[in-house]
């Protein structure tokens, strides 16, 4: 890491931007180019000097404490800890289980199609094991899951249910 006193504030170099963020070079270029920094990325912009990119130590400083850590924590599940009001035995179908996680009907039907599996060894897949099943009007199965089992498993999972048809942000 080279540290150079430009304006009176200590800068350093491309690699020492990346080893003072713990991210690679690579990164530290794309988030600060000007694309990235004119769409809100967060990191700063740039000093050139020497036909070198210089970065303000107290800006990734910033990006380290505050930036980064709030990129990690918008990562996290939207939903980590429900309360479902209402009998606990009650069976709601998948419908109200898919708003309740609040994903795509695409998502949900990727995650059920990703369950089958497991479910048929009666085990939990990427959706926990439905309470019930039966023969859905117009083909099909429909599931149906205790209040309670739903609450849960989105209590103790692990992770984030990411929706494959929603683009990240």
């Amino acid at each position: 890491m080279e540290i150079r006193n430009i304006g009176g504030q200590p800068h350093t170099d491309i690699a020492g931007a990346a080893e003072f963020t713990c991210r690679s070079e690579a990164t530290v270029r794309l988030k600060t180019s000007p694309k990235q920094r004119e769409q809100g990325s967060g990191w700063p912009a740039p000093v050139k000097q020497d036909k070198k990119s210089w970065f303000p130590i107290d800006e990734l400083k910033r990006v380290r404490d505050i930036l980064l850590p709030q990129i990690v924590e918008s990562a996290r599940a939207r939903v980590h800890q429900v309360n479902l009001v209402g009998d606990p035995e009650e069976l709601l179908p998948a419908a109200e289980f898919r708003k309740i996680l609040d994903i795509s009907q695409g998502a949900w039907d990727f995650y059920a199609g990703r369950s089958k599996a497991a479910w048929k060894r009666h085990e939990d897949g990427y959706l926990p094991l439905f309470d019930l099943e039966e023969p859905a009007p117009t083909g099909g199965m429909t599931r149906y899951w205790k209040r309670r089992r739903i609450q849960e498993w989105i209590n103790v999972r692990g992770g984030s249910v990411q929706d494959p048809d929603r683009p990240t942000e």
